[in-house]
């Protein structure tokens, strides 16, 4: 029963999320709750669901986290009871290890979007019956719970055994990318939708799963667009499916090589994700020896952390 209600009470604000136009990013299971951070484009908010109805809303004071304190969890819930026979949108599974299906699909998902620093990677792997076995034989699990040594080395099986797509954004494109389309749960359907058509192409596919990180709507308009046959699933916590797992994998793979490379050329280790202190330190002291312009090569502008860098260097050292 409290699973019951932790997952609707999850599926109602992820539908307020995607409503605002907002991402959710570094998701997890947490003791009789669901934890995630929700972004903007500029600030990040952590934010926990209990099974309990209680929400806790962490993180620095901005406009996005006074609007997610005030999400009205009695509300959605009384909602909830009153729209109990309505069907569910979200397929949600439970366990956290894939199991076989023996179902011919794609699974997609993406990495670096909630990275200040990088790419941002979207990845599309084929399963099947007689690849899936040997992938779960290895281990393939979402990249979440692997170590970036183990990743590297499942991404190399990965690539081997199973049909793929990888699509890359790398910092100067992504930036002129968010400029032209400012929202990033369309940039994210935009490029899911063309992984899954390029790879669909060539494998015997009806079925593509992406994990739900908006509006359903927009990678199934997206798929439309491109006239695609698949049948679309979105799903919450869709990395407990091989498929998905694979694509995380191989997505995280290339995003930690990527971000290495960016590394070497810029000639200091760029940190991973949006809240470690040195992000900010390593961005104004890259701004002082490169420039201005050095940043767009490596970081993702829209984030607010961009704009902290650039306002704390005196215009006669950038």
């Amino acid at each position: 029963m409290a699973d019951d209600r932790l997952e609707e009470i999850t599926r109602r604000f992820r539908h307020f999320v995607a409503e605002q136009g907002w991402s959710i990013c570094d998701e997890k299971a947490i003791a009789h709750g669901y934890q995630c951070t929700v972004i903007d484009g500029q600030a990040r908010v952590p934010v926990a669901l209990y099974a309990t109805g209680k929400t806790l809303v962490q993180g620095k004071a901005s406009a996005l986290q006074t609007a997610l304190k005030a999400w009205d969890q009695p509300r959605q819930m009384q909602n909830t009871l009153l729209s109990a026979a309505e069907p569910s949108p979200l397929t949600v599974t439970r366990t956290a290890i894939p199991q076989a299906t023996g179902v011919a699909r794609i699974g997609s998902d993406e990495s670096g979007k909630g990275d200040f620093y990088g790419p941002l990677v979207i990845a599309a792997v084929f399963v099947d019956e007689h690849n899936e076995p040997q992938l779960l034989r290895l281990g393939v699990r979402d990249s979440k719970k692997l170590t970036d040594k183990n990743i590297s080395a499942l991404a190399r099986e990965i690539q081997t055994l199973c049909q793929h797509k990888i699509l890359t954004y790398a910092p100067v494109s992504y930036n002129q990318l968010y400029q032209r389309l400012p929202n990033l749960n369309r940039l994210l359907a935009q490029a899911h939708a063309r992984v899954i058509t390029e790879l669909s192409k060539n494998v015997p596919a009806r079925l593509a799963i992406v994990d739900q990180f908006g509006d359903e709507s927009l990678v199934r308009l997206e798929l439309q667009k491109a006239a695609s046959p698949l049948r679309l699933e979105q799903r919450y916590r869709a990395e407990n499916d091989t498929a998905v797992a694979a694509a995380s994998i191989l997505a995280r793979a290339k995003f930690v090589r990527d971000l290495a490379a960016l590394s070497d050329e810029i000639g200091v280790q760029l940190p991973k994700g949006a809240s470690n202190p040195q992000i900010v330190t390593i961005g104004r002291q890259i701004v002082v020896r490169h420039g201005k312009d050095a940043l767009s090569a490596i970081a993702k502008l829209h984030f607010k952390t961009a704009t902290t860098i650039l306002q704390t260097v005196p215009e006669d050292e950038a």
